[in-house]
């Protein structure tokens, strides 16, 4: 408790107290006082005294900065569902076959002219061509 032999007063109510003024974020073109605080790059200044000059700066000094990244923390709930989208152009499909056959082997050539994908067909009709005996 205040009162005791470990105290003493800084400053007496209405007389000789001054309060810092938050002005907020860091303006270089602004004038600033001596104890007007203001934000900068996640951290807050205080005007050592009048015209304290640009921000950081030696007529500034730091009071807070960024503290560390935290931990990432558990996912949230699902959101609700949105309104569905325009349905999109469609895709490519099978246009043509391109047969190999020494091989034994299709290929599938796609309306927009891309590949398809092979088809390895020998082990199919060596296996038709067994059962078929």
């Amino acid at each position: 408790m205040p009162g005791g032999s470990d105290w003493i007063w800084l400053a007496v109510a209405g007389r000789d107290g001054i309060t810092p003024k938050v002005r907020g974020t860091c303006n270089n073109g602004e004038q600033y006082k001596k104890l007007d605080v203001c934000a900068l790059s996640g951290g807050s200044f205080i005007a050592r005294h009048d015209d304290p000059g640009e921000c950081p700066g030696p007529g500034r000094q730091l009071l807070a900065s960024r503290g560390k990244t935290g931990d990432k923390g558990l996912p949230g709930p699902r959101g609700e569902e949105g309104p569905k989208g325009e349905q999109g152009p469609p895709g490519p499909i099978i246009a043509a076959w391109e047969i190999d056959h020494v091989n034994y082997r299709a290929c599938a050539i796609m309306s927009d002219g891309s590949d398809g994908g092979t088809l390895d067909l020998r082990g199919m009709f060596e296996q038709f061509h067994a059962e078929a005996r």
